[in-house]
């Protein structure tokens, strides 16, 4: 008897940690979710204690669109960065962006989930929360803009025509065949202009491998005048068929509405907050958007790659000009020919013409989609998996101006029998809006540079010299 008691008394015990705090336990049944006009369903469900509404705090913060995670001993946070949120059950407490709230925190642990008021909700920036008068349905709208496509309109048709720029890139990539990670910190300045397109980058990276530190400093000019980057001492031309290419890519970059329908087909993660004086952007990524991302990333790859990369014909140039000067020759015999023809052995040429010409259509477009697929077993060999991809970018308000961008992004890939994962932080900061007005590369820069061929034949020295020296 003695031991029921006990028993009954631990029970009880256990359970005054279940009820709400400064709420009396009485609950009505689950009330319909919405929030921002979409209904959430779950397990855990809106409820009213005491004339309070609680509302699921994973539940509200995941479909209001903010980064929601949870820590081994329950600690929740919740952020779009502008916005953080910490709820604390060990602590009783909840921290707005750093700042206790005078709200105690759980107010109640109903199916083991976390509630809070939607007192306390509506006080939080870009919150507002309406119980229905029969108490059974809880709306909650946010900050959130509702139509992402005509925003990106809005914003893609503003007149940004340079621009200054700092980044930051902190990488740390593992392998499972090596002891030790590399770690590379790459710090990069830009000013762009975007029409005609022109670029000056200054980089330095520090990469620790096996335990020795590297750093190297690189500059990069970009523009109608060619591309030239400084390897160690020396300042390299690339050659102007990649140039070109590179030049074709960024103009379709810079179109408004290339980008716009890029974009769209991505927008299923991308939510954007409204306040006072600016828009904050953030942008997720499964694997699956990853994969049709690099779909239409091919479209533009192919015809500006290599041909021994994308899988496309090696022929050589000599001997495709040899045919089409023997396809002019031949055409000139068959006007003469045609000249002297009856009608009905025109029709037959003419019919004949087309063939040929649907033929060398068909041929076209099958050496591009050979190039594709090319590209695609590329992606498809790497065997890529989008672990974490989280992007947060504050946009002006007047102009709708990029202001900065930050990030987190986490990889893993599979090459032969080993498997990498990458990490990566990204920061940055935009400026000098329309400011830049010329880029110009320096006279002795062009004068020295030595071309792609040359440098690679001098590597090939060089490697040779270091082998013959090891021997």
């Amino acid at each position: 008897m003695k031991k029921m008691a006990t028993w009954a008394l631990a029970f009880v015990f256990a359970l005054s940690f279940a009820l709400p705090h400064g709420l009396v336990s009485a609950q009505s049944s689950a009330m319909k979710f919405i929030v921002d006009g979409v209904e959430v369903k779950g397990y855990e469900q809106p409820f009213m204690s005491q004339d309070q509404v609680l509302i699921p705090v994973e539940d509200l913060f995941t479909e209001a669109g903010y980064k929601v995670s949870k820590d081994k001993s329950g600690k929740v946070n919740v952020t779009n960065t502008h916005l953080t949120v910490d709820f604390n059950a060990a602590a009783h407490s909840i921290a707005v962006n750093g700042k206790k709230a005078d709200t105690e925190f759980p107010l109640t642990l109903k199916n083991a989930g976390n509630y809070v008021s939607g007192e306390f909700l509506s006080q939080l920036e870009g919150f507002k929360v309406e119980v229905s008068e029969d108490q059974k349905t809880v709306n909650i709208t946010t900050n959130r803009v509702q139509d992402v496509d005509a925003f990106f309109e809005k914003m893609l048709a503003a007149e940004l025509t340079s621009y200054s720029s700092k980044m930051t890139l902190d990488q740390k990539m593992e392998s499972s065949l090596e002891a030790e990670a590399i770690d590379m910190l790459m710090d990069i300045e830009m000013n762009v202009i975007q029409d005609p397109i022109a670029m000056y980058m200054l980089s330095k990276m520090t990469m620790n491998l096996e335990g020795e530190e590297m750093e190297d400093v690189s500059e990069t000019y970009f523009t109608k005048d060619g591309y030239f980057q400084k390897i160690g001492d020396k300042w390299v031309k690339f050659d102007d068929a990649l140039t070109d290419g590179l030049l074709q890519a960024s103009v379709a970059q810079a179109d408004p509405l290339a980008q716009l329908e890029l974009t769209k087909k991505f927008t299923k993660g991308v939510h954007i907050f409204e306040y006072d004086d600016v828009y904050v952007m953030t942008q997720t990524l499964t694997n699956e958007e990853f994969g049709e991302m690099m779909e239409e990333a091919m479209s533009l790859l192919t015809g500006l790659l290599p041909a021994e990369l994308t899988g496309g014909s090696t022929v050589d140039d000599s001997i495709v000009s040899e045919n089409e000067d023997a396809a002019i020759e031949a055409e000139e015999v068959a006007v003469d020919v045609a000249e002297d023809a009856t009608e009905e052995d025109a029709v037959e040429e003419d019919a004949t013409d087309e063939a040929t010409e649907e033929d060398a259509v068909e041929e076209d477009a099958t050496d591009e989609a050979t190039e594709e697929e090319g590209i695609e077993n590329i992606f498809d060999d790497l065997a890529i998996n989008i672990e974490e991809y989280y992007v947060v970018t504050t946009i002006d308000k007047k102009t709708l101006f990029p202001l900065d961008t930050k990030g987190t992004t986490h990889m893993t890939m599979g090459v032969d029998e080993d498997t990498i994962s990458i990490k990566q932080t990204i920061a940055g900061t935009f400026s000098n809006f329309n400011k830049v007005n010329e880029i110009t590369i320096p006279a002795d820069v062009i004068k020295n540079a030595i071309s792609m061929e040359e440098y690679m034949k001098e590597l090939e020295l060089e490697f040779g010299e270091a082998e013959s020296a090891e021997k």
